[in-house]
């Protein structure tokens, strides 16, 4: 059960086509100003401006092309995530801070997603490029697609929408980076039959009591 790396997607919230705009701003002020230093400094006595507006523009459009380039390419790679890849529905459990995209002095918010898999509790990370997670409630339900290891949220997707397991998917006992053993129990509180991981919790889908197993498949009241 493997975690999954992760790229975002939608307009509005994906880094790649922040970095892609904020690239192509650098390139455009670098080429203006630039190039509007060279020409005055050639036409007035001040020449020695000349190296200055020379730096400017290399500089500027020499960063600025780069962050345009590593902006397209991100979405051009989630675009074919959203195209090509298999879909999810998840629960945002957590968040975390991603310090390789900054915005005002603040790391953007990766989403922590777990999402069901052949049965099994997965977790996916979904950069937002955003500093705020007010947009992104934890416990909301979202939509995501899986491609060659690579995971893109789908846009508009986030909602109140109940799924299935989403109280064992919300549940903080589970430790989806670890292969586990289940066990058929019974509820303690109301005798219906559940499936507990062995040295794990869940919640009865019937009465939603936690029961809790340990390592040798005893039910601990």
């Amino acid at each position: 059960m493997a975690k999954m790396s992760v790229s975002a997607s939608g307009l509005g919230s994906n880094p790649g086509k922040l970095m892609f705009y904020l690239g192509m701003l650098f390139v455009v002020l670098g080429a203006l100003i630039g190039g509007s230093s060279i020409v005055g400094a050639i036409a007035s006595p001040m020449h020695e401006m000349v190296m200055f507006g020379v730096i400017f523009l290399v500089v500027f459009c020499g960063i600025g092309g780069l962050f345009a380039k590593i902006g397209y390419d991100n979405m051009h790679a989630s675009d074919e995530v959203l195209r090509e890849g298999a879909a999810y529905l998840g629960k945002i459990y957590s968040y975390e801070p991603d310090y390789q995209i900054m915005m005002n002095g603040q790391p953007c918010i990766t989403l922590v997603v777990r999402y069901m898999m052949a049965g099994q509790i997965r977790e996916a990370r979904v950069n937002t490029g955003e500093v705020d997670p007010a947009r992104y409630p934890r416990g909301a339900t979202v939509s995501i697609k899986i491609h060659e290891g690579v995971a893109a949220l789908v846009p508009d997707s986030i909602s109140n929408m109940r799924i299935e397991r989403e109280d064992d998917l919300m549940n903080p006992d589970f430790d989806p980076s670890g292969a586990m053993s289940s066990i058929g129990v019974s509820c303690p509180n109301c005798g219906a039959n559940i499936v507990v991981p062995l040295g794990m919790s869940r919640f009865c889908p019937y009465c939603n009591s936690k029961v809790s197993v340990t390592s040798d498949g005893s039910v601990v009241g």
